[in-house]
């Protein structure tokens, strides 16, 4: 049996807001959204899995807090019971579409919600899930808030990839990561939450967990300032120990001038099932395997029917017959990057503000982790929409974690 390990908290960081939200449900089963009162509880996996999930609202003075908050009870009105049917869960692509589909669907709130409150206009958030499921974990986000895993042989890998402005030109090779951290743009993002130029656009990706790895969610209060290599040592040596791992990684946070809400959720696997399958890190090589076994499971074939054909029909010569089987992987183009921006609002003191979403998993251990403190009239609570059979076009990360 699958088991598991799981703390999350926030803290407000060096702002006088904290437009950060969160939330986590230990076992989508019974669609408890709570944070277990004891973070060394090993909690057993069950069939519809775990989810955790971090949003970073923008717009300050419109309402960021707001637009994560919606992201966050999207969120928990689509993964209940009833939608997470065996389709549904059985395989990675179902777990993935279902996921951008409640991606879809938190955006189309933001944005009906931003419509029709004047004071929430040009509201935003990102949001970055990760779900486990069997020995899998499946990632989806838009945004600039990230997911992480650590192992304890491997280190630190990310398991997702920005979409910002600083990232795309990392991709170019004009920036280095650490560069890029450091550049005056680096709170422009490219997608999110509440986007009126386009439709959210999600990523997904599926990879394994092995036991003692640990998945880490963070929003960029964390990443924004503390490079890969300094959170790799920090989980490193607060392994075994989540509550102290969030603890020293905030303050990290707060030790580099970090001015951003901090969110962190972890999940340590403790123990995997091994009667479940285990989809490869890579999809894009286990395509490719499942192509060239089919092109020998062909030549095979074809050989035996050469061979059968030759011993009912013989030949009248002893010639050779020479046949030619060329295999050819056509190229598939990337999609193009779409670089409309979104910048980041920032609050000023003089500004009016909303009381705090959620307090410190700290100081609400064992508490659930619904948003009740925002106020959202109740002509604006919509009904999840039907889950449809949608093609998304992914962008997905060529991610190299391979064990």
């Amino acid at each position: 049996m699958a088991t598991f390990k799981l703390f999350a908290g926030t803290d407000i960081g060096l702002r006088d807001n904290n437009e950060d939200n969160f939330t986590v449900c230990p076992d989508l089963t019974n669609g408890e959204w709570v944070i277990p009162s004891d973070p060394q509880t090993v909690i057993p996996l069950g069939q519809n899995g775990c989810l955790l999930v971090v949003a970073d609202g923008m717009g300050g003075q419109n309402a960021g807090e707001v637009a994560s908050a919606i992201a966050i009870s999207t969120v928990q009105e689509m993964f209940v019971p009833a939608n997470l049917t065996e389709s549904v869960v059985s395989k990675a692509d179902s777990a993935r579409n279902f996921m951008k589909k409640v991606i879809v669907e938190a955006d189309r709130r933001v944005k009906k919600h931003s419509s029709t409150h004047r004071e929430a206009e040009g509201m935003g958030s990102t949001i970055v899930m990760a779900w486990l499921l069997g020995n899998n974990i499946h990632i989806a986000w838009v945004g600039d808030s990230r997911a992480y895993y650590y192992s304890p042989k491997e280190g630190l890998k990310r398991l997702s990839k920005d979409h910002s402005y600083v990232q795309k030109l990392v991709d170019e090779g004009k920036l280095t990561e650490q560069q890029a951290m450091e550049h005056p743009d680096s709170n422009i993002i490219t997608r999110s939450l509440g986007d009126t130029s386009q439709k959210a656009k999600p990523d997904a990706a599926t990879y394994p967990v092995q036991p003692g790895e640990i998945i880490l969610l963070c929003s960029d209060g964390l990443c924004g300032f503390c490079s890969d290599d300094l959170i790799c040592g920090i989980v490193s040596q607060n392994q075994n120990d989540l509550p102290t791992c969030k603890e020293v990684l905030t303050e990290a946070a707060l030790n580099a001038d970090g001015s951003d809400n901090i969110t962190i959720a972890l999940l340590q696997v403790v123990q995997t099932d091994s009667k479940r399958n285990i989809v490869k890190r890579e999809e894009g090589r286990g395509l490719f395997t499942n192509i060239l076994l089919f092109t020998v499971a062909a030549f095979i074939l074809l050989s035996l029917c050469f061979a059968g054909h030759n011993l009912i029909f013989p030949k009248q010569d002893d010639s050779p017959v020479v046949s030619d089987f060329i295999f050819r992987k056509d190229s598939i183009p990337e999609d193009s990057v779409n670089t409309k921006v979104q910048q980041h609002g920032t609050k000023g003191k003089d500004l009016q503000r909303q009381p705090d979403i959620i307090n410190d998993a700290n100081k609400t251990g064992g508490t659930e982790t619904t948003n009740s403190d925002v106020s959202i009239k109740s002509e604006d609570s919509l009904e999840p929409t039907p889950v449809e059979d949608d093609v998304y076009e992914s962008s997905t990360p060529n991610l190299n974690v391979q064990n």
